[in-house]
């Protein structure tokens, strides 16, 4: 009983601490990508037929993405109903099976206590907090990356081919995973020779890519083109975009929210490593012992994964939760460090050094910077517009034309969005705009870009907070 106790029960204990913390995200209403795009891809495939086909949505929904996303979401609607607390159930659930294939996979990789340590800090990352219950493709993109690191580091190529298919399906970034496996592969085949067998394992690894192609040509033939248009002005190959890019992303995975606690272990465990290593580290058996050593192939998948994926990030537009599919690779490669780390010193002092691991991050859990969805600051935006609207319903009549922008206006023209008891009329942008009954500012958003004419419009309510600032105008 004790063996499997030890061999089961702090991970479960891990998750479930971390899904009933989340109950209370639930009935968060929709915010930004999730309430403007992903939500309503979902919802509009739960009305109208879920299918995988690129023009089963409007392109404005579906905005060039592969649907794997949407469809999944979907079948959440239907099986809870299309409620946000279905929603943001659906993900949530996900999110636990991503801490539970952490575990497994680092568990086989190094040992149980490097495992759930590694699901640990993926756990208390303020990024991971806030999306593990967000109806976005991230945490869906991170599971099955990981799913397919998994597979590879097993030498189970058809997993790979099923994982690393589905990656790609839920969104374009996962072309990491072919150029990721793929170069082992053809190393392999140059060093070693060609045969079926390794024909075969490129084939697979290069299935995604097959998977795709097929995607972007039925787009063609149904929507006219294959990539969204709006989507091909983020992408860049200049130099300066690409190191302004790197930078940011760089900046938020080992200083942002509390990380620099990782990168000043990354700092000891060089530093531990080469003390203990330099009479040998470049001798001969040394060299022989780490390059084949099947303990570190691993290792190497990791950082060359976690390398490949900064860089075909640094290509097009940037968001802090893109950086989720890293996160799971990097946790483990973390807890691994601290693991050797603490085994090298006093035995006793470990425990205590675990506390800035676990404590840190949670200083970051609601941001001092509006970083749109990365941490729970956005609650504060969400508040302000839930207050907003509330007051709205009660003194709109029925036939009121209301007015506003990205992201207020989405939670005013679907109640399924959690913001309202009703479903408004909704003037367009310009002249129509400014015909409206009531105006809806905000920043961010549209008060951004814009001012209210006070001489059309009298102020009725304001919501400031440090991260959020909505006024509710009416026509005088």
């Amino acid at each position: 009983m004790p063996h499997i106790i030890d061999k089961i029960y702090p991970i479960y204990l891990l998750i479930a601490c971390f899904f009933l913390f989340k109950l209370s995200h639930l009935h968060i209403p929709y915010f930004w990508d999730e309430l403007g795009v992903y939500s309503r891809a979902a919802l509009y495939l739960f009305d109208h037929g879920i299918s995988m086909l690129p023009d089963a949505m409007p392109p404005e929904l579906s905005r060039g993405h592969p649907l794997l996303c949407a469809v999944f979401f979907a079948f959440g609607y239907k099986l809870f109903g299309p409620q946000v607390w279905a929603g943001h159930l659906t993900a949530l659930l996900l999110s636990c099976a991503l801490l539970y294939l952490l575990y497994k996979f680092t568990r086989d990789v190094f040992d149980r206590k490097t495992a759930l340590l590694a699901s640990a800090l993926l756990a208390v990352q303020p990024v991971f907090i806030a999306q593990s219950s967000m109806v976005l493709p991230e945490v869906m993109l991170a599971f099955f990356c990981t799913a397919s690191l998994y597979a590879y580091f097993k030498g189970r190529f058809v997993w790979l081919a099923l994982f690393s298919t589905l990656a790609i399906l839920t969104k374009e970034t996962a072309i990491i995973l072919p150029c990721c496996f793929g170069l082992p592969v053809v190393l392999t085949m140059l060093h070693n020779g060609i045969n079926k067998k390794r024909l075969l394992e490129f084939f697979l690894v290069c299935m995604p890519l097959f998977a795709w192609g097929i995607f972007l040509l039925m787009q063609k033939i149904q929507n006219g083109w294959f990539f969204f248009p709006l989507h091909t002005g983020y992408i860049s190959f200049s130099r300066s975009d690409i190191l302004a890019r790197l930078g940011y992303y760089l900046s938020f995975l080992l200083k942002g929210q509390g990380r620099y606690v990782w990168t000043i272990l990354i700092l000891a465990v060089s530093i531990l490593f080469l003390l203990k290593k330099r009479t040998t580290l470049f001798s001969r058996s040394f060299i022989s012992e780490v390059l084949p050593g099947r303990e570190w192939r691993p290792v190497h998948i990791l950082i060359l994964y976690i390398v490949v994926s900064l860089f075909v990030s640094t290509l097009n537009f940037h968001l802090a939760r893109y950086i989720l599919l890293i996160l799971p690779a990097l946790c483990m490669l973390i807890a691994a460090q601290f693991v050797y780390f603490v085994e090298n010193l006093n035995r006793p002092v470990g425990k205590y050094l675990l506390f800035p691991f676990f404590l840190v991050p949670l200083l970051y859990y609601r941001g001092h910077i509006f970083n749109v969805d990365a941490d729970m600051g956005y609650l504060e935006f969400v508040e302000a517009q839930q207050e907003i609207t509330a007051h709205l319903d009660e003194i709109a009549g029925e036939d009121a034309v209301l007015a506003a922008e990205f992201p207020v206006i989405h939670g005013l023209i679907d109640r399924r969005a959690g913001y309202s008891i009703r479903e408004y009329n909704v003037a367009g942008s310009g002249k129509k705009a400014v015909e409206a009954d009531y105006r809806i500012f905000s920043s961010p958003g549209n008060l951004d870009q814009s001012e209210p004419d006070v001489t059309k419009y009298v102020l009725l309510q304001k919501n400031i907070s440090p991260l959020a600032k909505i006024f509710l105008y009416k026509k005088k």
